[in-house]
Order: C-alpha cells, then sequence, then structure tokens
C-alpha cells in the first residue's frame, strides 16, 4: 500500500517536471485515507479502509488548456486501482469549458468513460464546476450515464469549502451521491489539509464515506489552482458514486 502512495506521488511529479518549461503549470500531489460504512439490504453492513495517492496538473496545449489527474487506491481487503484522466479545454470569460477521456483500472476489470465539463464563476468568491458523461468497461459492458456538479466557495484564496451532487444512471438502476468538503492551505506554505463527507444511495445499498488528506499544491494558491483548471473532475470523481476516487 505505501509503495502505490509513492508511486502516485512519483507519477504526477514525472508530469509536472516534464510541463515544468509552460509558465501556467499549476497543481497538486496528495494523499488521503477514507472509512467507508456500507449497508447492503437484507446482509447488514459492513466498514472498510481505503488508502490512496493523487493528484493533477495543469500546463498550456497550444491555444488550449490541458491537465491530467491521476491516482492509485487501495481497498481494504480488495482491489487497488489505477486512474488517469485527460483534460483539453478553452478558457471563457470567467471560466472554461472543455472535454475530458480518462481510464480506471482494477485487477479484474477496466472502465472507460469520456463527457464535457466546464465551470464559470457565480460570484467573485463563488464557482460552479460541472460534468456529464458516458461510461463502460470491458466485462459487463453496461452503458453508465452520468452528471455531477460542484459548488466551490472561496473564504480566502488559501480556504475554500463545497459541496458536491451527482447521478449516475444505468439499465435498470440509478444511483445518487452528494458531499461536502473543506480545504485549508496553512499560511506561507505550499501544504494543506482537506476533510470531506460524501454520501451514496442506490437500490439496496447505501454507503457514507468520511475522508481526509493532505495536498501539496505547486504554482499558486488553493484559489488560484482551481481557477486555472487543475482541480477538474475525473472519471472515477464522475462515475464513483460518492465512493473516495
Amino acid at each position: 500500500m505505501k509503495k502505490n502512495l509513492f508511486a502516485a506521488a512519483a507519477v504526477v511529479a514525472f508530469l509536472g517536471s516534464a510541463v515544468a518549461a509552460n509558465a501556467q503549470t499549476i497543481g497538486h500531489v496528495g494523499a488521503n485515507y477514507a472509512n467507508t460504512n456500507v449497508d447492503i439490504s437484507g446482509l447488514g453492513d459492513a466498514d472498510f479502509d481505503v488508502w490512496q495517492g493523487e493528484g493533477s496538473v495543469r500546463f498550456d496545449a497550444g491555444s488550449l488548456g490541458a491537465a491530467i489527474n491521476g491516482s492509485i487506491t487501495d481497498y481494504e481487503g480488495g482491489d487497488t486501482t489505477f486512474g488517469v484522466t485527460g483534460h483539453l479545454n478553452t478558457a471563457l470569460t470567467g471560466g472554461l469549458l472543455g472535454g475530458f477521456a480518462g481510464v480506471e483500472a482494477a485487477d479484474d476489470v477496466t472502465f472507460w468513460g469520456l463527457g464535457v465539463e466546464g465551470q464559470t464563476n457565480l460570484a467573485p468568491n463563488t464557482t460552479l464546476y460541472g460534468q456529464a458523461g458516458y461510461g463502460t468497461d470491458d466485462e459487463s459492458e453496461a452503458d453508465l450515464w452520468a452528471v455531477r456538479g460542484e459548488l466551490r466557495h472561496y473564504f480566502t484564496d488559501r480556504f475554500k469549502l463545497q459541496g458536491s451532487l451527482g447521478y449516475v444512471a444505468a439499465k435498470g438502476d440509478d444511483a445518487w451521491n452528494a458531499g461536502v468538503e473543506a480545504e485549508y492551505q496553512i499560511a506561507n506554505s505550499p501544504l494543506s489539509v482537506l476533510a470531506g463527507y460524501d454520501r451514496f444511495d442506490t437500490k439496496g445499498v447505501e454507503a457514507d464515506t468520511f475522508r481526509v488528506g493532505v495536498r501539496y499544491t505547486f504554482g499558486g494558491s488553493i484559489r488560484e489552482r482551481d481557477q486555472s483548471g487543475a482541480a477538474l473532475g475525473s472519471v472515477a470523481k464522475l462515475f464513483g458514486a460518492g465512493l473516495i476516487r
């Protein structure tokens, strides 16, 4: 598990160095711990721990903005998953608009997804981000459609509170998820701490996830990182339905 966390940090650090020549390079690397309680109707509930290394980097791609985010996630008693999502977008007045494509892979299944996304400033200190997309896997070949939004409020450039709401639809079933997250960047430091809660609800299954983490942001503050397009959602975040991603 520790090797996976170090590997995730190394991959993101490599991505950052590969685009270091671009003046607009900005992003973060981080590590998260979560505890999830799953309640399955008729079978009772269970708790498990999750460890994750993750990061993102935003850079220029000609006249477009580009970003890559990746993660390695280790589930207690289960699989280790690897994920990467790429983004391309164009700047608009007070926001951006673009698309994404990515993959999440475990030992026995690979999930693919793509879609559109955008963010806009609703007020000087408030931003709305949204993504919508299609996904499928190489095992069941089920079609999934999802939409998700985040409302972010910046009390300062270094303190953010956000809420999220998402919906995932599959043939004969659907799922809802909602969450809240706070992130605070320590004064005069690139380090920030975060805490969050997510709720997942589908037919016969409910899950509650509490998570904490630490991030190292390079190239700017939390707000500058997010505004640049370095905090766009991954395929796992869109289709993960409230579990750590």
